[in-house]
């Protein structure tokens, strides 16, 4: 059962390999896509920029360009509804993207797509599953675009709530309200603040754990990092009295710790019974090394013979090549049929002209062509001559056979040779 597994993980991987330059375009089309339609539905309040051509654009141009396109044209889209709806309110998220932006490139590594994964993730409460694969396949650095994502989807909850005031004609003193009541809920999300936290003990959990040196670190440290993220959660919303349903909280991140398991399994799979520890040195450390190889398994290999259904053509194998009758024939007497053994006529005409040499009664102080006769010793053959007789049999025969099959005369006269 595993060596199948293996073996379609494998057929997986090498797919993927083959077809990747097709595959990520549109995963990352698929991606912006949900993400720019769920923007338009939460805050969607300019129509113009909630058509389906200005989302495909965008998806488009997502889809070919690195992660941070993806996330300016997600916060590019935001700032466009909520200029639409208020302009103080516009100038304010404005502040706050560009810091966003400015944290997340300079802290992404190519992880910027996470800033809008997390948004997208979250409403299905599958967001548990981003720290738990950041922490296998990312360093500690990851736990910024982490915390801008995170920041980015509770933004949006305040946009929505504030986005239908209308302060266009307003005296100073209710702008200060508004600005003031708008940054305390920013800043009053302890929610916010308590997923930061935890995504961030969880990325950390992981990564530390996967880099000891014991045996399936890399599983237990998922696990490790799923209890924390639990615990987190239980406590968090105990400490601040948060409306979090700790039932939905230990069912979804046990879900995702198999996403996360999954993932990990397709990235590297470890034979821990095959442990070597390597000792050595140079001029100034002495090294301990611990080496876990990598599970490789080689393909079934499956032999197709074609064969031929046409009644024209033989089996390739019925005729040797010049090659394999030479080698017969080298070491047989002349009428051995190399298909079916001794032709009997041939051998026993062959036995009596052996006879006839040996006892001196033919060939009596001639030549003949396949021979001399020695008045000493008798009738000898000569092993060239030998050897072309046998070669001529095997040629004949192989070419009558052939004619035979393919019902080709070779006498033009219609005369039997």
């Amino acid at each position: 059962m595993l060596t199948k597994i293996l073996e379609i993980r494998n057929i997986a991987i090498d797919t993927y390999r083959k077809v990747r330059h097709i595959v990520n375009p549109v995963i990352k089309f698929i991606v912006a896509l949900l993400v720019f339609s769920n923007l338009n539905s939460a805050i969607g309040t300019d129509p113009r920029f909630t058509k389906t051509s200005i989302v495909l654009l965008l998806s488009l141009v997502s889809a070919v360009t690195p992660g941070g396109v993806m996330v300016f044209f997600a916060m590019a889209l935001t700032l466009l509804h909520v200029y639409n709806a208020s302009l103080y309110l516009a100038i304010l998220v404005l502040l706050i993207f560009m810091v966003l932006y400015a944290t997340l490139m300079r802290f992404s590594n190519g992880n910027a797509i996470i800033a809008v994964l997390i948004p997208l993730l979250a409403p299905l409460n599958l967001h548990y599953a981003v720290p738990l694969i950041l922490g296998c396949v990312a360093t500690p650095v990851a736990i910024m675009p982490c915390a801008c994502g995170v920041v980015f989807y509770y933004l949006i909850d305040v946009i929505k709530n504030f986005s239908g005031i209308n302060l266009e004609k307003v005296n100073v003193d209710i702008l200060i309200d508004y600005y003031n009541d708008l940054l305390n809920v920013i800043v009053g999300q302890k929610e916010m603040y308590i997923v930061i936290v935890v995504f961030a003990l969880v990325i950390l959990t992981v990564f530390l754990l996967r880099r000891l040196p014991f045996d399936y670190s890399f599983l237990i440290s998922i696990g490790a990092g799923a209890v924390v993220n639990i615990i987190g959660f239980l406590v968090g919303s105990l400490k601040f009295n948060l409306s979090i349903s700790v039932g939905t909280v230990i069912f979804m991140t046990l879900i995702c710790a198999l996403i996360a398991v999954v993932s990990d399994f397709m990235k590297r799979v470890l034979d821990y019974t095959a442990i070597e520890h390597v000792q050595f040195e140079d001029d100034d450390f002495y090294y301990y090394v611990k080496a876990v190889p990598k599970i490789k398994i080689s393909m079934t290999n499956h032999n197709i013979r074609i064969l031929s259904t046409s009644d024209d053509v033989r089996d390739s194998d019925e005729y040797p090549d010049d090659e394999d009758y030479v080698s017969a024939y080298s070491e047989q007497a002349p009428g051995y049929d190399l298909y079916n053994g001794y032709d009997d006529e041939d051998a026993q005409a062959q036995d009596d002209r052996d006879d006839y040499g040996r006892d001196g009664e033919g060939y009596e102080g001639e030549y003949d062509q396949d021979g001399y006769y020695d008045d000493n010793e008798g009738y000898e053959e000569d092993e060239n001559m030998a050897m072309r007789y046998a070669m001529s049999d095997v040629k004949g025969d192989y070419e009558s056979d052939f004619e035979e099959e393919m019902d080709i005369d070779d006498d033009p006269d219609g005369i039997d040779r």
